[in-house]
């Protein structure tokens, strides 16, 4: 009998140990993908200006979207998305817009070659 107590005590002991262990290593924080464009990348990258091209997008995961016209989207974060049209995926694309997603005008967003990101950033948050 004194067995079978020490066997239960040992079982319910590791089931808790484990239990701990998944509850610390499951709430981390998982590391950002490098992949995945976001707000800053935006801010560091439209300093290029119309230099901006495909290319310097084409680390990052966007779905393309347009249907006549070669368009990327970029999806960021709740609020914001970035979307880029051309003819084609080469040479300079005919708009790179930071779109706040909820806005329904033309104040919702910049192309971020010419417009001040930050500051549409800091006006729409």
């Amino acid at each position: 009998m004194s067995k079978l107590k020490f066997k239960k005590k040992t079982i319910i002991g590791i089931v808790l140990v484990l239990v701990f262990v998944m509850g610390v290593f499951g709430c981390s924080k998982p590391e950002p993908d490098p992949n995945q464009l976001t707000l800053d990348k935006v801010v560091e990258l439209s300093s290029k200006g119309e230099e901006l091209t495909w290319e310097d997008f084409k680390q990052y995961h966007g779905v393309e979207c347009g249907s006549g016209l070669y368009i990327v989207r970029y999806e960021m974060d709740d609020d914001y998305e970035l979307v880029i049209g051309g003819t084609s995926a080469t040479g300079s694309p005919m708009y790179i817009n930071l779109v706040r997603k909820d806005s329904e005008d033309e104040s919702g967003f910049i192309d971020i070659r010419t417009e001040d990101v930050q500051s549409f950033i800091d006006a729409t948050r």
